[in-house]
């Protein structure tokens, strides 16, 4: 990384969760590489946030009305200065070398719209490095190999070029960004852990409710325009990779009629 990188800003969306912001407040600003900012977005909290961030003279605080975590991160998005910009969810946490392994995939990339590497998965068992390298857009439309988006780092010209976040998905926003983030520009990857992904039991992807808003993202126009016959080769074979990504979703916990259903639905199989 050269001295004069980029500077690069931290969004932190935060809703209910200020029992989680020191936690990531404090890996944000414990990077070897320092954000040049750190933004925290309230999207409505009942439970006070402000009291948290007060305790960081070095973060910004923003507060909007409650309207979802990709209303949220636009918000973030907007108010960044940074030429880079890293989305970290309020219950999760960068490792240390985060930004400068971001960065230093940026200098090799510079083409780039977004970088990722590898983060570590923890729940009660124990905690699990999760990494898939992704050679072509293909593999991107097969599945969200990226996972969290906390492994992400962000160019923001193309992110605002993009729009940003869709506000009106619950859900799998971030694969929706990077499908259409890889549509006009390449991506890269390198395999350092670079954050923490925490499992609750309420997050997102637990609830199954949530399921209508990812199928969405795979019935979107991006699934029948502009696609050639490899990357529509890679939706079908999609079909079979969303049950193991979402085990929750999965045949142990829907009924098989359900199931075939959503198929037929997603997949128009």
């Amino acid at each position: 990384m050269t001295k004069n990188s980029p500077p690069v800003t931290i969004v932190i969306p935060t809703y209910n969760h200020a029992r989680f912001l020191v936690r990531s407040i404090d890996s944000a600003l414990s990077q070897t590489r320092p954000a040049s900012e750190i933004i925290v977005i309230d999207d409505g909290s009942a439970d006070e946030p402000s009291e948290v961030v007060r305790q960081f003279e070095q973060v910004r605080f923003v507060r909007q009305d409650n309207r979802g975590l990709a209303a949220a991160r636009n918000r973030g998005l907007d108010a960044a200065n940074g030429e880079k910009v890293v989305f970290l969810d309020a219950d999760d946490a960068l490792l240390p070398e985060a930004l400068e392994a971001g960065l230093n995939c940026f200098d090799e990339n510079p083409s780039a719209a977004f970088v990722y590497g590898a983060f570590r998965d923890v729940d009660s068992s124990g905690s699990t490095v999760r990494f898939t390298r992704m050679d072509s857009r293909c593999d991107l439309i097969r599945c969200n190999w990226i996972a969290m988006i906390g492994a992400a780092m962000f160019d923001r010209a193309k992110l605002l070029d993009a729009g940003g976040f869709d506000e009106t998905l619950g859900m799998a926003e971030d694969w929706d960004l990077f499908l259409r983030l890889s549509r006009k520009h390449p991506f890269a990857s390198h395999e350092q852990p670079v954050a923490i992904y925490y499992r609750q039991p309420d997050a997102m992807s637990a609830q199954v409710g949530k399921l209508k808003h990812w199928i969405e993202v795979v019935r979107r126009k991006e699934r029948l325009r502009g696609l050639d016959e490899l990357e529509q080769r890679a939706w079908r074979e999609g079909r079979d990779v969303w049950e193991g990504y979402y085990p929750e979703t999965g045949p142990r916990s829907l009924p098989r009629r359900t199931l075939r259903k959503v198929r037929r639905l997603v997949f128009g199989k």
